[in-house]
């Protein structure tokens, strides 16, 4: 690829307005910054600029800085629905775009985004509409791929509401369109009328209760009408409890007025949790509720978690036992003060210790102090455990200064392993709790030099520890050497699992020395870059000879092409074959172009064995024609297909080794090579003996017919 090419759109615009005083773009400028401001490109990168349209220039450079993942790229084309870029991944002729596995699907994409240009070229370009049936006897590329997905389609079509693409696809549709029945339901359950009443006039159909029962949980009441009114229309207890739970008060009505067979009491449970309570006093007047019956005891806890006071007070004055203390729980979880308030004063249920769990947890603050006020007794060490591992430093403190219960040494351990510094800093200072034995063991991995010097404060690092920090860590260490050296354990652990670069850079301050390369590894396997990074970065050796084996076998594509920049050479073929016993397809397609060349071995496994056809285009003519002979002995169609029609022979002797194989090969092989390929030019050379053969036992075979007679 050109230079120029690889100049992109910003700093092009920055170069043009500001440099033009120079006389000249200074490309090599341009370059340095490119380089500069791109770096390393991750493939969502890619994926991103296909869905957004970008223009071939710049997808081109794109690709050349990045390990594309072809199928989230070819979806993310689709989604965006530009035909340019889905025509520039399929016309390369670098062997680098996507194969036919990554079109799997896509066709359903297309059309529940509702682009019905992409949809047309995706049966242009993977169906044969003459040759779909189960006696064609032709190979045509690609006739499968969506061969299955034109129904599946439909109904997404269907379901999102994209009428042009429901006409076209019923068009061109297969017989599992026909019989499908999921279009006319999607529909229905969406509240597309317009396709609804489409689809009824050129397939007669009738719908299923079950989409009825969605439409009328959707709040669709045009759609219920129309199939009332085509006796399409059948009711059932879930119509009117999906209606009621989602706050449908017409489609209610219009329900007990229609069909009031099917509304039952059970139908105010849903509008109560939903807070409804305009649809809640209307059901109560106009369905039949016994007020002595048990089971009328409604469900509070949802509309107390959601704030609904009202809906407590009415459910409260008609349904009087339904209220319990999980109410005030759900409601001080959530820091509904009104709710609290109010049950407070008129209910005598009180609540439960999970009201001051939930309130920690959540950093509700003002719930705790109303708790606190009233239901003191409720209060545990788990509430500053909940506060600490959720983050909430002034729940901590609080909690602390107003309550005696202190904490449980899963406290600490909570901040530090998610990295809540503030809290971990706080806790180190004011509280004292012990730590088992084996708590104080459990971090050996890493470990912490506690250098709490004065060189800290004049150094450049970043997120560099206050001076007050400083001096209170020191005054700990002299205290509780172990507590404080194990606190900035697991602080450090928990930033290297949660690839938490700030706080590492925080400890690191301290020095930090690896006792093992786990934490290494576990990098690699999360796919962890940045966190790879910053060990180099630091100086951490990253040395264990298997490291790329690892980010192999878990398809972290992106941690091999760094450790390949780090020290990992790719000259191993057993990587290709890793990726391809684990079906690791994107790692496998890397390692495979900038890897070692495939040897037959390994092409016969990728190829045949695990039938990823494309990997055929990096091998060589001679070896071509080895996997064409193989295949035939295996008859595996797909694969004598691809090659011969991606492949160009050109050596006489691989030809004819090819041909020779073709002639030895059960006659079902010959004829499909007579009615697959005399259509192909490029392929009519392997045709040649074949069909000398043929006529002549055609013209024996007449001959001696003849002579019989």
């Amino acid at each position: 690829m050109k230079q120029t090419l690889r100049i992109r759109t910003v700093t092009r615009v920055v170069c043009e307005n500001r440099l033009s005083t120079t006389g000249g773009w200074l490309p090599h400028v341009m370059r340095c910054i490119d380089d500069t401001l791109t770096g390393w490109l991750s493939h969502e990168v890619l994926s991103a600029a296909c869905e957004a349209g970008a223009s071939e220039h710049t997808l081109e450079y794109i690709l050349w800085n990045t390990a594309p993942v072809w199928k989230e790229t070819v979806k993310a084309a689709v989604r965006g629905g530009y035909m340019h870029v889905l025509r520039w991944m399929i016309e390369r002729d670098d062997g680098r775009g996507p194969w036919r596995a990554d079109f799997d699907f896509v066709l359903g994409l297309a059309a529940t985004h509702g682009h019905l240009d992409v949809v047309k070229w995706l049966f242009e370009r993977g169906i044969d509409v003459n040759a779909l049936g189960e006696t064609r006897t032709g190979y045509i590329e690609k006739c499968w791929l969506y061969r299955h997905s034109t129904a599946d389609a439909l109904a997404l079509a269907a379901e999102h509401g994209n009428f042009e693409v429901v006409k076209w696809i019923y068009g061109a549709r297969t017989d599992t369109c026909i019989r499908d029945s999921r279009p006319m339901s999607q529909a229905i359950a969406n509240g597309h009328l317009a396709i609804v009443q489409w689809l009824h006039s050129v397939k007669a159909e009738d719908c299923a209760a079950g989409a009825i029962d969605e439409a009328a949980e959707n709040g669709h009441l045009e759609v219920l009408q129309w199939l009332n009114s085509n006796h399409l229309f059948t009711c059932t207890t879930t119509t009117m409890d999906g209606a009621a739970e989602n706050g449908h008060l017409e489609v209610v009505k219009w329900l007990h007025q229609v069909h009031h067979e099917c509304c039952f009491s059970t139908d105010l449970n849903g509008a109560v949790d939903n807070g409804n309570l305009a649809l809640a006093k209307w059901l109560y007047e106009h369905i039949r509720c016994d007020h002595t019956d048990p089971f009328m005891c409604l469900d509070t806890t949802t509309a107390a978690s959601r704030g609904h006071l009202d809906m407590l007070k009415w459910t409260d004055e008609h349904f009087p036992g339904s209220l319990s203390s999980d109410d005030m729980d759900a409601a001080a979880s959530n820091g509904h003060m009104n709710v609290m308030t109010w049950l407070h004063e008129n209910r005598r249920e009180g609540c439960s210790d999970l009201a001051v769990y939930g309130a920690a947890r959540n950093g509700h603050l003002e719930a705790l102090k109303l708790l606190h006020t009233h239901y003191p007794t409720t209060f545990g060490p788990a509430a500053m455990d909940g506060a600490a591992g959720h983050g909430h430093l002034e729940i901590v403190r609080w909690l602390h200064e107003n309550r005696p219960e202190g904490c449980t040494h899963l406290t600490v351990n909570r901040a530090a392993s998610k990295g809540h510094l503030d809290i971990l800093l706080f806790l180190l200072e004011h509280r004292t709790e012990r730590f088992p034995s084996r708590a104080m063991r459990d971090v050996q991995e890493i470990q912490v030099l506690c250098h709490f010097n004065s060189d800290i404060q004049a150094s450049r690092r970043p997120n560099r520890a206050t001076s007050y920090q400083l001096k209170m860590l020191q005054t700990l260490f002299e205290q509780r050497p172990a507590f404080v050296r194990y606190c900035l354990r697991r602080l450090a652990r928990g930033a290297c699992s949660r690839g938490n670069i700030a706080l590492l850079d925080w400890v690191n301050q301290f020095g930090i020395e690896l006792k093992s390369t786990e934490p290494i590894r576990d990098a690699v396997r999360r796919g962890d870059v940045k966190m790879l990074q910053w060990f180099f970065d630091n100086g951490f050796e990253i040395t264990d000879p298997d490291l790329l084996e690892v980010a192999v076998e878990d398809d972290r594509l992106e941690v091999v092409r760094w450790l390949s920049e780090h020290g990992y050479p790719v000259n191993s073929l057993e990587l290709v074959k890793i990726a391809g016993k684990y079906m690791n397809v994107p790692t496998m397609r890397w390692l495979v172009e900038y890897g070692p060349p495939l040897d037959l071995s390994t092409a016969t496994i990728l190829v045949l064995e695990n039938h990823r056809i494309e990997i055929a285009w990096w091998v060589g003519e001679k070896d071509w024609g080895q996997l064409v002979i193989e295949a035939l002995l295996r008859n595996d169609r797909d694969v004598v297909w691809w090659i011969l029609v991606h492949a160009q022979f050109q050596v006489e002797s691989a030809q004819r080794c090819i041909r020779d194989a073709i002639q030895r090969s059960p006659k079902d092989i010959q004829q499909w090579f007579e009615e697959s390929m005399s259509k192909v030019d490029a392929c009519r050379w392997c045709l040649s003996t074949s069909i000398k053969r043929q006529n002549e036992e055609a013209g024996e075979t007449s001959s001696k017919r003849r002579r019989e007679r």
